[in-house]
């Protein structure tokens, strides 16, 4: 059986009081995000993964992705207009 995780990661930093996403903080040398993608395949490593990110992050995602040599695969969702709206995008993605 297969084994997905979905990452719905829509933060704005609001509520941290900073103009950063808290998905993209730095913690330990590496964003939050990519820890989190670690824990997963620490957990399991054939697990296969779908990210829910909204459209006016990814440029930054990206970004961060070739600076950190983050080489994880994954799917792409974007995100909602309500974290209902995202969350179903991503699971749209399992077959």
């Amino acid at each position: 059986m297969k084994k997905f995780a979905l990452i719905v990661a829509g933060g704005s930093g609001t509520r941290m009081k900073d103009a950063v996403p808290k998905q993209f903080m730095e913690l330990l040398g590496r964003p939050i995000l990519m820890h989190t993608f670690d824990a997963f395949v620490k957990y399991d490593s054939q697990i296969e993964f779908i990210l829910v990110l909204p459209k006016d992050q990814l440029d930054n995602w990206n970004t961060l992705c070739k600076k950190f040599r983050f080489e994880i695969k994954y799917k792409l969702a974007f995100g909602g207009e309500n974290r209902f709206q995202s969350v179903k995008n991503g699971l749209d993605l399992i077959p």
